[in-house]
């Protein structure tokens, strides 16, 4: 069996529940009267790893206190990666992105 590793990069935290949710990786259930959210792949063999914000590695901090001077800047986007033993659904591939130096992988 072989896995693929899929890089998505949305717009907004927003979209990228909607478009999970759309695809059914994204669920809502209640548990003792609470409801909680979780990601899952359900219908075929696979994991929702939810990155979020990226930041780069360009932020500037005194070399004896380590404080901050200049905090890093903010990569482009709201990340996740989708591992799957099948293909990656239609509705999800417009996302999809190459990263030189993935962030986070499935290990």
């Amino acid at each position: 069996m072989s896995y693929q590793t899929h890089y998505l990069r949305f717009n907004s935290q927003e979209e990228a529940e909607a478009k999970l949710e759309e695809v059914n990786y994204r669920h809502t259930e209640t548990f003792d009267g609470e409801e909680h959210t979780y990601y899952a792949v359900r219908d075929q063999v696979g994991d929702v790893d939810i990155i979020g914000d990226i930041y780069n590695d360009d932020g500037v901090y005194d070399e004896e206190t380590l404080e901050m001077i200049t905090p890093p800047t903010k990569m482009d986007g709201w990340h996740v990666n989708i591992i799957l033993q099948s293909s990656l659904s239609d509705e999800l591939k417009p996302f999809v992105v190459t990263p030189n130096n993935p962030y986070r992988v499935f290990a």
